[in-house]
């Protein structure tokens, strides 16, 4: 094709490429975006979990021609794959790998031949039979021993029955379901160039929850390097990172591939790795049915699955996630059932049940199903086995409970087993619970004392968003490392702060319920309820972020007289009382002289918000206005812009008053807080000396009187109620009359 030199129709920009002799273009091909060999950047995490400022996942893409050619609509951007003259070239072998269809030559990638002594060196582990590859991992991990809940649920599974878990928060159970999946698809290799076929379903309630199940269980889907194994870190507490070596990873795809799916990603990436085949799915459920409404192949692949997991079944019912579940869950309930469950609710969500109902081909019988959760009802666990049945022919509106879901769902297992470990009252036995009482006005600075008072990673519930927004601030503004989470921030955002938590030493995740499920944030030192929650089930979860592997953890329930109605419905739905949760003690002296650093502290934000408040009215009017089409009256418009651009005399006054009261704060913060009983001029002094304290080191660096302590060891016990003592009757002796 020649060209006109004088006309330049189309403007050429090549992609980053090795030299140009080393090319011959043999025929223009345009693509699209989809189409492009794409491959994925090594980087440290999977996740964007680990300190990479919340980027998920990066891809490049080489030897592409961008091509912009001027049309009658405009300017029009297409892409050539340019093609190397010697076509088994490392680009072509990477697209080929992207591609996740191996050649025979890496058929061996898929199932390696990996021979490891499990019997003398995991004999705990040795007994389940699992495929030496994870024998490999778990050595590698230090994972020497089973926790409870795997040892129980493992074998079991392992038999393809149907489980049923409840066990407390850290302890195990995502490998607890997550070992038997990864056995089955290593024990059967897929034939050599042939794509993945989706096999297992995770169902996650929160975007967090499911990006950690897929990155714990991408470390037991690598190819490692055994010549140089590293002393590795323990996934139940993640610790000692900073200080041992990364296991090194072959190049080689992974022996299982896993994909997360959920909100706040590109859906359009999500698709695009679901289109290269997948063996494991990790997703939430309004993200993955908006994918599946468009794909008909991955509905049909759900309908033949093989696992199907709930992990953290109940959350995902109160989250209001039950529409969008119910609908993914008609995919794999046999068609050939005559209790099938039809749809009365009408709408645009529940329009599609036709179409769901229309890829509900014949399932495969050997589904097994795994539920696991931190809490299930003990009535439900008895009539589980007995109610199934007649449920589903009883009922036919969505799940709205954790007991109707789990009655709903398709067993393939007649007699699915219930493997109930937590402990009772919800309380685990490293987890030490006291309560405050105090006004709702004064919680920020009793919220301030504990803080200061027992430095470290405290976790912070909030009910609601608001409440983190106002609180955020003042944390701010009393030299309090805070983070805030909450469903309203952007994806990108909340895995920021969460990095950030886990990096620092003594920080604050100011946080909603989304943080209160499953999320394994390490070394949690203290749970602080600021609210109380509304229900059993969160309360137990909330308390679960601490105390997790068996450590030491801390919980505080602050409660307002107007609150102890519900923190006493709350503990007897548990099987507690009030009185058996002790209060810790406060300083009374340190306290009166917190609340005057909370007062300015309000005072300023108070004063600053009052500013973007009005900015943001004003914002808010002009584009409600242009949206309606609707023209300001001059006057409203002038009234809004003076309260929102003040005189220079009115800005400077603003001014001046916010300088005058940090001016304050800052003078109040410098001084010392010193205890009851503490001499200013003489620490031998006092009724309270502190210079054995200062000398041994075991002096509170902020609070000068008071020792070093953990939150677990200043609680004050609780009134003991008296025996009541039992009366002796006695007989009245017999009247003799006056003479006697």
């Amino acid at each position: 094709m020649s060209e006109d030199p004088g006309s330049k129709p189309l403007a050429k920009r090549k992609a980053k490429s090795g030299p140009s002799a080393s090319r011959k273009r043999l025929k223009v091909q345009y693509t699209s975006v989809d189409g492009l060999p794409w491959k994925t950047v090594n980087r440290p995490s999977d996740t964007g979990l680990d300190g990479d400022d919340g980027i998920l996942e990066l891809e490049e893409v080489e030897n592409v021609e961008v091509v912009y050619e001027d049309t009658e609509g405009g300017r029009v951007t297409r892409f050539n794959v340019l093609e190397p003259s010697n076509k088994k070239t490392k680009v072509t072998e990477d697209a080929q790998r992207e591609a996740d269809v191996p050649s025979s030559a890496g058929t061996e990638a898929l199932a390696p031949s990996v021979s490891f002594a499990s019997e003398s060196l995991l004999p705990n582990w040795h007994a389940f039979g699992l495929h030496s590859h994870l024998f490999q991992i778990l050595h590698s991990r230090g994972f020497t021993t089973p926790t409870p809940i795997q040892a129980k649920a493992l074998p079991i599974a392992l038999e393809g029955r149907d489980v049923v878990g409840v066990a407390e928060t850290g302890s195990g159970k995502t490998l607890a379901y997550g070992l038997p999946i990864l056995h089955h698809i290593l024990s059967h290799p897929r034939p050599p160039r042939t794509k993945r076929k989706l096999q297992a379903l995770i169902l996650a309630p929160t975007r967090e929850l499911a990006l950690q199940v897929s990155d714990h269980l991408s470390i037991f889907a690598r190819i490692i390097d055994v010549s140089k194994e590293a002393q590795d870190i323990d996934l139940r507490t993640n610790k000692g990172k900073e200080k041992q070596q990364e296991i090194k990873t072959h190049n080689a795809p992974p022996l299982v591939s896993i994909a997360a799916v959920v909100g706040g990603m590109s859906a359009q990436k999500q698709r695009r790795i679901l289109d290269r085949g997948v063996d494991v799915l990790v997703a939430t459920p309004g993200r993955l049915w908006d994918i599946l409404e468009e794909d008909e192949e991955l509905a049909k692949q759900i309908s033949q699955l093989k696992f199907l997991v709930l992990d953290e079944a109940d959350r995902m019912v109160e989250a209001g996630h039950f529409a969008e579940m119910d609908n993914i869950l008609r995919l794999t309930i046999r068609k050939s059932q005559e209790d099938e469950i039809e749809p009365e609710t009408q709408g645009d969500l529940f329009d599609a049940h036709q179409d769901a109902e229309k890829f509900a081909v014949a399932s495969v019988d050997a589904l097994q199903t795994f539920v696991f959760s931190a809490t299930l009802s003990k009535d439900l666990q008895k009539n589980l086995k007995r109610l199934q049945k007649s449920y589903r022919k009883k009922h036919s509106k969505p799940a709205s409970t954790l007991d109707d879901l789990l009655l709903r769902l398709d067993f393939r297992d007649p007699d699915p087993a219930v493997i109930d470990i937590s402990p009772e009252g919800g309380v685990v036995s490293t987890l030490k619970q006291s309560r405050i009482e105090c006004l709702s006005t004064d919680k920020d600075a009793y919220l301030y004392y504990f803080l200061l008072r027992y430095p470290g990673r405290s976790l912070v519930f909030l009910s609601s968003i608001d409440g983190i927004r106002r609180l955020a601030p003042l944390m701010e503004l009393l030299n309090l490392k805070a983070f805030p989470l909450h469903s309203q921030m952007e994806q990108r955002q909340r895995l920021k702060n969460l990095d950030r938590f886990k990096a620092t030493t003594n920080a604050v995740l100011l946080a909603t319920d989304i943080a209160a499920r499953g999320l394994d944030i390490p070394a949690v030192d203290h749970v602080v309820h600021y609210q109380i929650p509304r229900s059993a089930d969160v309360f137990v979860h909330r308390n679960g972020r601490t105390a997790r592997a068996m450590r030491k953890g801390f919980s505080l329930l602050m409660c307002a007289p107007d609150e102890r109605r519900v923190v006493r419905a709350l503990l007897a739905s548990l099987g507690r009382k009030e009185t058996e949760i002790p209060e810790i003690s406060v300083e009374l002296t340190l306290l009166d002289k917190l609340k005057d650093r909370v007062l300015l502290a309000r005072q300023i934000d108070s004063q600053q918000h009052k500013i973007r408040k009005q900015h943001h009215e004003k914002n808010w009017l002009k584009e409600t206005a242009e949206a309606m089409e609707i023209e300001l009256d001059s006057d409203i418009l002038s009234e809004s812009e003076d309260e929102s651009h003040p005189s220079k005399q009115r800005q400077k006054k603003n001014d001046a008053k916010t300088a005058v009261l940090k001016a304050q704060l800052k003078e109040l913060m410098s001084q010392p807080l010193l205890s009851r009983g503490v001499s200013t001029r003489y620490i031998t002094s006092g009724s309270r000396p502190i210079a054995d304290a200062i000398i041994s080191g075991e002096v509170h660096e902020t609070m000068l009187g008071l020792k070093k302590s953990e939150a677990g060891d200043d609680l004050v016990a609780g009134a003991k109620p008296k025996p009541a003592s039992k009366k002796v009757h006695e007989e009245p002796e017999e009247w003799h009359g006056f003479d006697s």
